[in-house]
């Protein structure tokens, strides 16, 4: 800050004191200018228009200023060139000289031209020195956001890359080295094509110039030549030079083989389930050939006795294979699924599809809900295969409306899907498999009831006042703890 910066800066915070400054000033001028009759001191005059402009109003300025040039004017020696001088002669504007009208009315204008001009230059200068504070807070404001996103990138988990128009790596994240092998190197001015191919091509693609958001899974190449799955969101933004390209990329290798290692360990279970199922049926009818083939009376001829013999055989071979295919759905682990995160999921997968068919679904899931004994995705399957059979009973009903709702009932975990839909016609054969006009072969409730039972829960129909709801029974895990 100037030394003049300072002064008005003080005039603005003390207008009270540069006021009586001012006031002060005028008459000690007028008082030296009474004294000295010989000589003119209407420059100095100035003085206090100069002090306390910055702080007065225009109408101030101009009643100073009328002031100012009237005292000049009634001290100044040419009026008395004519006459003796005295103070009641002086102040008297009759007894002025030729003359004295018009220079009153030019110092008064030029006072108050003075005292506009600094009042407009202070004016200015506060302008100005409020617009230099506002762009010194913004670009404290911009180095502390940069510092800040310079950390947050320098930080990322994951590899952050932008490229030049050329497919050159411009700037680079820690992580982005590591990901791709460059941990003691500079990556900087390295074309991205031998390692991430797909950056270079989308870079260099006709929809690059159109400012491009995407992400796409692709392969990616380290420098020591290990391959990885490469998960990328990334855009495309002008230059002067061309369209450059900005990336964010995740090695998805470690969740690609958990996802299919689980879809894998969900196949399986939802297979014994199967299995099992189909072999309770095979036996139960296998049961009733045998008691019904025991009851016949052996027959006496010889070809007729061997094909008794036969067919006890066959009905023998089902109720082994029956057996079998138990024994291999027994063979299972126990599961313990929290409720709670799987209707979240659940939740995720399927209110989308639900928004885009015009059905409003009411989730009333109580707080606290306990663990219970079941399969994680084997149980999401069942609630997402609900929600599907609900929606599309909802096709033909307006307006469609389902209700998720999940609590604790006596002993059990109860989650229920209800639907004002038109109902069930006939709930005796809803978990009987192969029906005719069933969506997916008519195994969907079939399936979904078995994978329950399998771990001790169940599926059933509740007829409501009207539409169709379906209820999840499931055990806690400290229930299950106490029978044992």
């Amino acid at each position: 800050m100037t030394k003049l910066d300072g002064l008005l800066a003080y005039s603005e915070g003390h207008r009270t004191t540069v006021g009586i400054a001012a006031g002060i000033l005028i008459p000690l001028t007028a008082y030296l200018d009474l004294i000295t009759p010989g000589s003119s001191l209407g420059f100095f005059y100035l003085a206090p228009i100069l002090l306390s402009a910055a702080v007065l109003t225009p109408m101030q300025i101009l009643g100073m200023a009328v002031v100012c040039g009237y005292l000049r004017e009634a001290f100044d020696p040419l009026q008395w060139t004519t006459g003796p001088f005295t103070l009641l002669r002086a102040l008297n504007p009759l007894d002025w000289g030729a003359g004295s009208f018009g220079r009153l009315i030019v110092a008064v204008a030029g006072f108050a031209m003075t005292g506009f001009f600094v009042a407009e230059l202070n004016h200015r200068r506060r302008y100005l020195t409020r617009h230099l504070a506002d762009l010194e807070t913004q670009v404290t404001l911009r180095r502390e956001a940069e510092r800040q996103l310079a950390v947050l990138i320098d930080t990322s988990p994951l590899a952050i890359l932008t490229l030049d128009p050329s497919g050159a790596v411009a700037l680079s994240n820690e992580s982005a080295r590591q990901l791709l092998g460059f941990e003691d190197l500079p990556l900087e001015g390295r074309q991205v094509e031998p390692y991430l191919p797909l950056l270079s091509r989308m870079l260099h693609s006709h929809r690059s110039a159109g400012n491009m958001r995407t992400s796409v899974e692709c392969k990616g190449t380290r420098r020591n030549g290990e391959v990885f799955l490469a998960h990328v969101w990334l855009s495309t933004y002008p230059t002067t030079a061309g369209a450059g390209l900005a990336a964010v990329v995740w090695d998805a290798s470690e969740n690609l083989r958990d996802r299919e290692g689980s879809g894998l360990d969900s196949m399986m279970a939802t297979s014994r389930v199967l299995v099992g199922a189909m072999s309770h049926e095979i036996r139960n009818l296998a049961l009733a050939a045998a008691s019904a083939h025991r009851a016949l009376d052996p027959p006496s001829g010889a070809n007729q006795a061997a094909q008794y013999q036969a067919l006890g055989s066959l009905i023998r071979g089902l109720e082994k294979i029956a057996s079998s295919g138990l024994s291999v759905a027994s063979n299972r682990e126990s599961a313990i699924a929290d409720l709670g995160t799987v209707l979240d999921e659940a939740r995720i997968v399927i209110e989308p599809g639900l928004r885009e068919a015009g059905v409003r679904a009411t989730w009333e899931i109580a707080a606290g809900l306990p663990l219970v004994q079941a399969d994680h995705h084997s149980l999401l399957q069942v609630f997402v295969n609900l929600a599907r059979n609900s929606q599309q009973a909802l096709e033909s009903v307006d307006p469609r409306e389902m209700r998720i709702s999940a609590g604790l009932e006596r002993d059990l975990v109860v989650v229920r899907f209800c639907d004002n839909g038109p109902g069930v016609a006939n709930p005796e054969e809803l978990f009987r498999p192969f029906q005719r006009g069933a969506h997916s072969m008519g195994l969907g409730l079939y399936i979904s009831r078995a994978i329950l039972h399998s771990h001790g829960g169940g599926l059933r129909y509740e007829p409501p006042a009207a539409g169709a709801c379906f209820v999840v029974e499931l055990w806690p895990v400290e229930t299950e703890v106490e029978s044992r």
